[in-house]
């Protein structure tokens, strides 16, 4: 009796997610030193920053539960699409030379942020074999993560090259969506990836569905991945004026390091995941990265 063959992960489809979301990440990284760099350079103080980078994440949680319905009863790709193309946009916002001014696109780009990966991830737990539901997430978040490697270095190179500065960034990085918001229509052409939604339940108004976020099973992975992205500021924007305060130079080898080591630990450890479970899986992880973080700042210095 052969033994069942294993269920593909690998398909135009997912490469194009992939793609996808390497490219949205990678504007991300791309910003992250750089919005820190160019607030000081305005004249904001570290508090200045730290709003600054907040409201991108106040407008990110506010707006995912009315992108999660958009999500779930218009197009999963439609609401990837339209989430980089909010980025894009907002960037041009940080071309007036005001702190208020990049506030403002923060915030309109975190509403973007939210929209391309809700549908990004929604389109990945819908499409991924439940087998190696795990494995898939790993090559997923590899190609996130695999931005980390070039692009926060890049950004550090071009804002002090002579043809540079900070406008270049913002530009580049606003290439980056216009190219990654393309892939996402090439995507859309897939129509098995993105089988049409469920219209929303007729006896409960559109709004009830939005507000009613309150489901028992999701309160444990939320407070697991709040605690997860909590320290993410502090390792990878405050971090450069820290790495600036105590004079260390060639700084953009740090995220090169951390990108590396995240493109190669992802897809193994989504492996193990599918062997020994989410839940031990998350205790080792989340026990892991709270010993890097207790020591980092001594490897630093």
């Amino acid at each position: 009796m052969s033994s069942k063959k294993p269920e593909s992960i690998w398909n135009v489809a997912f490469a194009l997610l992939c793609a996808a979301q390497f490219l949205g990440y990678a504007q991300y990284f791309l910003l992250q030193p750089t919005l820190a760099l160019y607030v000081t350079h305005l004249g904001g103080t570290p508090s200045v920053i730290g709003l600054v980078i907040a409201s991108f994440s106040v407008t990110s949680v506010l707006s995912r539960p009315f992108i999660g319905y958009c999500a779930d009863c218009w197009s999963k790709t439609g609401v990837l699409i339209l989430g980089l193309l909010v980025q894009a946009i907002s960037i041009l916002l940080c071309f007036i030379p005001l702190v208020g001014a990049t506030m403002l696109a923060n915030s309109f780009r975190g509403i973007g942020w939210a929209g391309m990966n809700t549908g990004g991830y929604t389109l990945l737990a819908t499409n991924a074999p439940a087998t190696r539901r795990a494995e898939a997430s790993g090559y997923y978040g590899s190609a996130q993560s695999s931005a980390t490697i070039l692009f926060p270095a890049v950004a550090l190179w071009i804002i002090h090259a002579s043809f540079g500065g900070f406008h270049a960034v913002f530009i580049v990085a606003m290439v980056l969506l216009l190219l990654g918001a393309g892939v996402g229509v090439a995507l859309s052409y897939q129509t098995t990836y993105d089988p049409p939604g469920l219209p929303a339940d007729s006896s409960e108004s559109w709004w009830r569905s939005i507000i009613n976020v309150f489901d028992r099973s999701i309160v444990l992975p939320a407070t697991l991945l709040f605690c997860l992205n909590l320290p993410a500021s502090c390792l990878t924007s405050f971090i450069v004026l820290y790495a600036n305060k105590i004079g260390i130079s060639n700084f953009g080898w740090y995220f090169v390091v951390t990108g590396v080591t995240n493109l190669l630990a992802r897809p193994l450890l989504g492996r193990v995941s599918d062997r020994i479970g989410g839940m031990r899986s998350l205790v080792v992880a989340l026990h892991w990265k709270s010993s890097a973080c207790c020591y980092s700042p001594w490897l630093i210095t």
